[in-house]
């Protein structure tokens, strides 16, 4: 995925590092939470749900402009900083 069609809107930008590599994460803001999709779970957590979330997403190292990887989502904007913030290698936010 291009950081360009991440589909969602980046609300911060941060710094992270490993070894001597820099690369970027993001907070996005988005509307759909995903669910477990474990038949087990209660249905407000197995489902789906149309709701205001955040995501993080990293960029790849080595293709800079591309999404690697994310780190989840989130209900709240505070547990979604909380998160990046404690991800391996985070430095700063930049914005």
């Amino acid at each position: 995925m291009n950081i360009a069609g991440l589909g969602d809107t980046i609300i911060k930008a941060g710094i992270c590092r490993y070894g001597t590599r820099q690369y970027r994460l993001f907070l996005c803001a988005g509307t759909c939470l995903p669910g477990t999709g474990d038949y087990e779970d209660d249905p407000p957590i197995y489902e789906d749900q149309e709701m205001a979330c955040y995501c993080i997403w990293f960029e790849d190292m080595i293709n800079v402009g591309n999404i690697c990887a994310g780190a989840g989502y989130y209900e709240h904007l505070s547990d979604a900083v909380h998160a990046a913030e404690d991800s391996a290698g985070f430095e700063r936010w930049i914005n």
